[in-house]
């Protein structure tokens, strides 16, 4: 969900030195505006394997991949899928393009983001790599005998709720947390905004009471 904000990684270092409790204030508002998009995420995580997926369901014993020597394919495991998604506080790693994101929302959980992303290539769940932001290198389909498998697979991730992207310049889209965000209608990242003005003008505010003094 990116938006280009410039100064906030200066401003962030400058609070932590000069202004701790603004700072921590800052970080809290900004964790209530991110705590409502990773709550309604979570809630719309079916307590079971959706669809006809019962087989997909964690039931404690191990699922070997077909595709893969590496890994084993992941369990659907709701728990875990809620647990997964979360958010990240600190900067993220340059991209291609040289932007860093300031705050992050993302599922950690490999089978959560198979829920996520099924389908948003290949509609008819063509066999797919997962998004590698996710750290998966779980194909998005495992191999089958039937040649319609695909297709059941993203027909039952669909019952979820259909691919959602957060605006329509968008070229990204999911059912868990881009749906949670879509849905939030920019009221999280207002908020972050918000906060960060604030306490920018705050730290401006005691910069001239001390210059002033």
């Amino acid at each position: 969900m990116p938006v280009v904000v410039s100064g906030v990684p200066e401003l962030k270092r400058a609070l932590k030195k000069y202004a701790p409790d603004l700072r921590n204030q800052m970080d809290s508002e900004i964790r209530v505006a991110l705590k409502e998009v990773t709550n309604a995420a979570k809630a719309k995580v079916p307590g079971m394997a959706p669809g006809n997926l019962f087989n997909w369901n964690d039931r404690g014993t191990e699922v070997i991949s077909r595709t893969s020597k590496v890994r084993e394919f992941p369990k659907y495991d709701s728990g875990l899928i809620r647990r997964g998604i979360t958010y990240k506080m600190g900067s993220t790693r340059f991209n291609r393009a040289g932007f860093s994101g300031l705050y992050s929302l993302f599922n950690k959980d490999a089978a959560g983001s198979i829920v996520e992303l099924a389908g948003r290539v290949h509609p008819q769940g063509r066999v797919q790599k997962a998004n590698r932001r996710y750290g998966q290198s779980y194909k998005d389909i495992g191999q089958s005998n039937n040649p319609n498998a695909g297709r059941i697979f993203v027909g039952a991730m669909n019952a979820v709720g259909p691919l959602k992207q957060y605006d329509k310049f968008a070229r990204n889209r999911g059912r868990l947390l881009y749906a949670a965000y879509a849905e939030n209608q920019g009221k999280a990242l207002d908020a972050t905004m918000r906060a960060i003005d604030k306490a920018s003008r705050l730290l401006n505010e005691r910069t001239k009471i001390r210059k002033a003094a």
